[in-house]
């Protein structure tokens, strides 16, 4: 892809780097474990992956590749399933991680506030993956989650793999419940890639896929409870397993991919905030 252009670009992320090249540390943490290190075993969906740092690479072609692999687990000489030194990552579940898979968040290095978020992806594919690519406002560890607010940028399903997922969760309105919409494609998400994006201004979000306005949300949207999105929220991205939502995983399945071809984040009608901090 072209570098961009766009005059009110404030911040992007090209993936240029050489094969097997981590994530610029200056804006990118890799979140590590089943979720257990911060009291939410599964990441709180009942996801079979363990997330680490080298599953999230360039690819050397202009793309970031967040690969799942398929870990081993039982065997005739481990009839119980136990971590080996194959597999060291003990899950939640009591056995060896089913799955390895990486989550990378900008939390406390880089936030957003309006504005335009873009990303060009090719989901990840086979039943039972989950890829998406969403926003958490920075105020999750002083007030948590929904209160917190999401903004779920784009979610697809291995199980559901022509449909784009858009989804709000706060307080009243959150996991099942959220407030979104879904938008169904000719072609498998993970076929190709795609242009997702949300338009973000004081008390309105819109969401696009190709340019095309599949969803958007107000105040009024998800009255009578509380609009919690008129504050800066920071960015994360990642291919899990599994769970609640992502749905039984194809025991055939050894790997998934979700490769990112770039983020772009613009000023939109006149808003657009970026804060960096530095720790």
């Amino acid at each position: 892809m072209s570098e961009p252009t766009d005059p009110n670009l404030l911040w992007s992320q090209e993936f240029d780097g050489e094969a097997g090249s981590a994530l610029d540390s200056t804006y990118w943490t890799a979140e590590i474990g089943d979720g257990g290190s911060k009291g939410i075993p599964g990441w709180g969906n009942s996801e079979r992956q363990y997330y680490l740092e080298e599953a999230a690479r360039t690819d050397g072609e202009g793309n970031l590749v967040i690969t799942a692999t398929k870990m081993p687990v039982y065997s005739k000489d481990n009839p119980d399933g136990m971590p080996t030194e194959e597999n060291p990552y003990l899950c939640y579940y009591l056995t060896a991680c089913e799955w390895t898979s990486a989550r990378v968040i900008t939390e406390n290095k880089l936030s957003f506030m309006y504005g335009r978020m873009e990303t060009r992806i090719k989901m990840g594919g086979g039943q039972g993956a989950w890829p998406a690519f969403w926003m958490l406002g920075t105020n999750i560890e002083q007030v948590g989650w929904p209160q917190s607010g999401e903004i779920d940028i784009i979610e697809s399903l291995g199980r559901d793999p022509m449909t784009a997922y858009a989804t709000l969760h706060g307080p009243g309105y959150f996991a099942g419940q959220g407030y979104g919409a879904t938008s169904a494609r000719p072609d498998a998400l993970a076929d190709d890639f795609h242009v997702y994006a949300i338009n973000w201004k004081p008390d309105y979000i819109e969401w696009e896929i190709d340019g095309e306005v599949f969803h958007t949300a107000t105040p009024e949207d998800v009255a009578p409870n509380e609009w919690v999105y008129n504050q800066p929220f920071y960015l994360l991205m990642n291919l899990a397993m599994g769970g609640g939502f992502g749905g039984n995983i194809d025991p055939k399945l050894e790997s998934s991919q979700m490769s990112v071809d770039y983020i772009r984040y613009s000023k939109y009608e006149g808003f657009g905030e970026i804060s960096e901090t530095s720790e």
